[in-house]
């Protein structure tokens, strides 16, 4: 009797060995390579590889898990599915609640597709189930640490996303600027070539200006002599020769308001050539007198003209001194 009872004692301790070594394991899926033996992580992942393309498929997943958790470095070779074929393992309804298959699909979640959202749900989960202590603590902690991870990730990303907004802002106004300071250059240039097109308009018209101001004064004195002709006919010589004895001058009749015509044949020149008589030489008075005042008249409207154009010419100079100052200061509003 005392035998079985010595036999049923050393078979409980062994057991209560086996149950602790087994919560230790537990501890194990919380840190990736917690064995961090590189050399074991690549024989195990041949041997996975091996077995899945033999079809073995549940002895394969069984080695890729072994080998992720001998060392991560595995993670950067190609798996041919093998991850997510382990992800599945814990992801399936019948898949086991203990604590240490909540810390593997939490740390699987996390490592292999980086869902650090599902990751910190399930340490969490198993930091509740735990009853021992110190597993619900590591849990918990890993929970924590994945959570910060988690807030820095979101911090970066709205930092990033505000950056990318300022920048976004800081290109649009660049743009609006841009495209404003080209739209005032481009109508300072406008106005350039229409100060250009106004100075050549200005320049045939004093052109027009001397022309008709030379025909003006030769009106002028053409009426004088021909007054003088008629009113003081003994301060001629008769006898000298007429210049327009046979052709009348261009102009009128003699009226005002008559249409300026061209020259016609003189109707007086049949007159003696001892000098036109006093009705001739008034008649091509009044003639040279309203030639003059057309004339007259035609400088006034040229001269005006000249004036505004001028005066439209500065206007048009300021405003495109304007629009330049106006695109070279920065910013343009």
């Amino acid at each position: 009797m005392r035998k079985i009872l010595l036999s049923l004692m050393v078979i409980l301790v062994c057991c209560c060995n086996q149950t602790i070594a087994e919560d230790t394991d537990y501890l194990q899926c919380l840190v990736i390579g917690q064995e961090a033996d590189p050399s074991k992580a690549r024989n195990l992942l041949r041997d996975a590889l091996n077995a899945w393309h033999r079809g073995q498929r549940s002895e394969a997943v069984e080695l890729y898990e072994r080998a992720v958790i001998a060392d991560h470095s595995v993670l950067r070779h190609e798996d041919h599915g093998l991850a997510m074929a382990l992800l599945d393992k814990y992801r399936a309804v019948d898949s086991p609640q203990t604590v240490a298959a909540l810390c593997r699909r939490g740390f699987f979640e996390n490592i292999l597709i980086g869902n650090l959202e599902e990751s910190m749900k399930f340490y969490e989960k198993a930091a509740e189930t735990a009853k021992n202590p110190d597993e619900s603590q590591l849990a918990a902690d890993e929970a924590k640490r994945l959570r910060e991870q988690l807030n820095y990730i979101r911090e970066w990303q709205q930092s990033v996303i505000r950056e990318n907004r300022i920048l976004r802002e800081r290109d649009r106004q660049q743009y609006i600027q841009t495209t404003a300071r080209e739209e005032l250059q481009n109508q300072a240039t406008e106005i350039s070539d229409e100060v250009e097109e106004l100075q050549e308009r200005i320049a045939f018209l004093q052109k027009q200006e001397k022309e008709v101001m030379e025909d003006m004064y030769s009106s002028m004195r053409n009426a004088a002599r021909y007054r003088r002709r008629y009113y003081y006919p003994g301060a001629y010589s008769y006898g000298a020769p007429d210049p327009t004895a046979d052709l009348m001058p261009e102009g009128s009749s003699g009226s005002d308001s008559s249409i300026k015509m061209g020259q016609g044949t003189n109707p007086y020149a049949g007159q003696p050539v001892d000098g036109p008589s006093g009705d001739v030489a008034l008649n091509r008075f009044y003639i040279y007198r309203n030639r003059a005042r057309r004339e007259e008249d035609q400088l006034a409207q040229i001269r005006a003209e000249i004036v505004g154009l001028q005066r439209r010419i500065a206007e048009r100079q300021k405003a495109a001194r304007e629009l330049r100052e106006k695109a070279s200061s920065s910013p343009v509003r």
